[in-house]
């Protein structure tokens, strides 16, 4: 099913590029493929994640989506209502997938700050200063942690800024001190996580919330390619 599933999503590979690296790094569990539809599960975040093309697919997909289910990325609103009455989700987010589509490094010349790990030492300063609080619990946070997979931008040994790759393999958490905010910091930091995940052919990608402007224009100068398609999720 690997096969039918990558070249149906590869159709679209900026409104895909999520499950698309799933499969990639051998993470997928694909429940569902098709001509005209996917459900995989993330075995790393346990992130389901659904493309159908019409409702007749969408309908055969989810009865294939386990009753205990918590959260869902679908990449087409048209059956979202279907899934919310079946597993009654509570809240929705919108957002645009930004893809990294050169396999060459970005290349950062000016940038006052130095990029390094960081530990477990930096949990509450990361704790404190993130702004989706609502997305990323402290737990989830200190397993980012763990996993070696939060860098931050360091000015003379203070820590300023973050950014981190999610457990399904987007780039995100992204975030500047304000007073050293214009510094070209933020560029730095997506920079050192694109040219990393470049390093072992990942996908580099992340995702700007509806409304999210000040993202947009940041990864557009850095070359990032945005889909004009958008993807949903669904939480419990």
């Amino acid at each position: 099913m690997n096969n039918i599933a990558a070249e149906v999503l590869s159709k679209d590979v900026l409104l895909n590029v999520d499950m698309l690296e799933c499969i990639r790094r051998k993470s997928a569990d694909i429940i569902f493929a098709s001509k005209t539809g996917v459900l995989i599960r993330d075995t790393v975040s346990n992130i389901y994640m659904m493309y159908a093309e019409n409702i007749e697919t969408a309908k055969v997909i989810i009865k294939s989506i386990p009753q205990d289910i918590n959260i869902i990325e679908v990449h087409q609103e048209f059956y979202d209502n279907m899934l919310k009455e079946r597993f009654d989700f509570k809240r929705k987010m919108v957002c645009n997938n930004l893809v990294y589509r050169s396999v060459k490094p970005i290349n950062i010349l000016s940038n006052p700050a130095e990029i390094r790990l960081l530990g477990n030492e930096h949990k509450g300063f990361i704790i404190n200063n993130y702004s989706e609080k609502d997305l990323c619990d402290s737990e989830y946070i200190c397993g980012r942690l763990n996993a070696r997979a939060i860098y931050g931008a360091f000015i003379e040994d203070e820590l300023c800024g973050f950014i981190g790759k999610h457990e399904e393999g987007s780039i995100g958490m992204l975030q500047v001190i304000p007073r050293f905010r214009r510094m070209g910091i933020a560029s730095a930091l997506v920079a050192k996580v694109v040219n990393e995940t470049l390093a072992y052919y990942g996908y580099p990608y992340g995702q700007a919330k509806e409304g999210n402007e000040a993202s947009i224009k940041l990864n557009k100068r850095l070359g990032f390619k945005i889909s004009m398609s958008k993807v949903y999720w669904l939480f419990k």
